[in-house]
């Protein structure tokens, strides 16, 4: 389970600090012009169909989409979104 926490906490900072401000503010600018749904929005309608706790999520402009976290039972749980529209791409566990 702590060697799973690890790697989940590993992989969040991958992009390092200056990358994942980008993609924050890449994500904030997008759904202020209405490009996206807001992070809020796509929780409330992912969270009660996936299940666990929420605990971290990274979003990508190149593909439009949110990699959302979380964890169950110390499994990491990956959903890919849409952020466009909040429908779930894919899921790895």
């Amino acid at each position: 389970m702590f060697r799973t926490l690890i790697f989940a906490l590993a992989l969040s900072f991958a992009a390092g600090p200056a990358g994942a401000q980008r993609e924050q503010d890449s994500a904030y600018r997008m759904a202020k012009e209405g490009q996206i749904m807001e992070l809020g929005a796509i929780l409330a309608q992912v969270t009660p169909r996936v299940g666990g706790k929420f605990i971290g999520s990274e979003f990508d402009a190149e593909h439009v989409m949110y990699r959302l976290r979380y964890m169950t039972a110390g499994v990491v749980k990956n959903v890919d979104v849409d952020a466009r529209t909040g429908r779930i791409l894919g899921r790895t566990f």
